[in-house]
């Protein structure tokens, strides 16, 4: 059981990190490759991170069941959908929104969510 629970939470961790990847590299596709590209990139995944600072993580500042599912919610459908407007193939943002959505709720059922508590 402790390798499943574990593992599931490297694949919520792995799911974190390329969301925050996939918001960088989107945004800095369509804000242009150049210096405004990459400034908007980091403006992008440095207010990604503090949402989820805030809302999102274990330890948040703001407790609240409904702010975190929100933000979640909102983080990842951006970044899929920043993903499809930057021009990826159709078969990568699907893979990457269905990944994020199964990682992320098997982690909202138990002994997985009893176990980050």
């Amino acid at each position: 059981m402790t390798v499943y629970l574990w593992g599931l939470a490297t694949l919520v961790f792995v799911s974190e990190l390329l969301m925050l990847a996939v918001l960088g590299g989107a945004t800095w596709q369509i804000a242009g490759r150049g210096v405004i590209g990459l400034v908007a990139a980091a403006a992008a995944v440095v207010i990604a991170v503090a949402l989820w600072a805030w809302f999102a993580s274990p330890q948040a500042v703001v407790d609240s069941a409904v702010a975190k599912a929100l933000v979640k919610i909102g983080l990842y459908s951006l970044a899929a959908g920043l993903l499809a407007v930057a021009g990826a193939r159709p078969g990568l943002v699907w893979g990457f929104a269905v990944f994020s959505l199964i990682v992320n709720l098997a982690a909202l059922a138990p002994p997985y969510r009893d176990f980050q508590e």
